[in-house]
């Protein structure tokens, strides 16, 4: 293989690499990729002995850079506070991320009889949803664990189920189910402690781990 052609495969990877960058929903994994990208280009730009190209995207790189610092750095606060399950807020943003949800959680329904309602909050920010339905025996169903695009960082989703589940234990529940978990949301789960249940569902019990 010619050097020529190892120029081009270095700088068709930096342009794949950028164009992958700009559709991730999470900022964070933006960041990361466009930096491997822009830095794959820049090195594409010193080879093929072009200033013009090494130089902008050096400064992409770095900008990347300063920007993942910044996200990495500064202390977030999170919060996840009860609410009824009829708020209006809750309502509002379920309309508005509507579309997106039923790409990730094609079964839920507004329509079923929930009563359980969290909501996941960053600086304040309305971050995710966490909708549910219990039982008698202890056992919370999960109709809709949801974060917005912006915020899936797995962040939200410790602050809502703890180390231990406290948040979950101190109101009677010992174990939280979900159905029809499909691949999409079985790496969500599975790093949220939950274990295969059967029949494509999880589950997470507590007071044994």
């Amino acid at each position: 293989m010619s050097a020529e052609t190892i120029y081009e495969v270095i700088g068709y990877a930096g342009s794949i690499l950028i164009v992958i960058s700009l559709a991730m929903s999470s900022i964070i994994r933006l960041r990361i990729i466009n930096l491997v990208g822009a830095a794959t280009f820049a090195l594409y730009g010193v080879l093929i002995g072009s200033l013009p190209v090494a130089i902008t995207n050096i400064v992409i790189a770095g900008l990347d850079i300063w920007y993942l610092r910044k996200e990495l750095t500064t202390r977030e606060e999170l919060k996840v506070i009860a609410v009824g399950i009829d708020d209006p807020f809750v309502g509002e943003f379920l309309s508005h991320y509507a579309v997106d949800i039923q790409r990730f959680r094609p079964g839920f329904d507004r329509g079923i009889d929930p009563d359980v309602a969290f909501l996941m909050l960053r600086d304040v920010n309305p971050a995710g949803v966490f909708i549910g339905t219990h039982d008698t025996d202890g056992v919370l169903s999960v109709d809709l664990d949801y974060v917005a695009p912006p915020y899936r960082d797995l962040r939200s989703g410790v602050c809502l189920y703890g180390r231990d589940g406290e948040r979950f234990t101190e109101r009677g529940w010992t174990s939280i189910v979900v159905e029809d978990v499909d691949d999409r949301q079985r790496d969500y789960f599975e790093r949220m402690r939950f274990i295969d249940s059967g029949a494509g569902g999880m589950v997470r019990t507590f007071g044994g781990g």
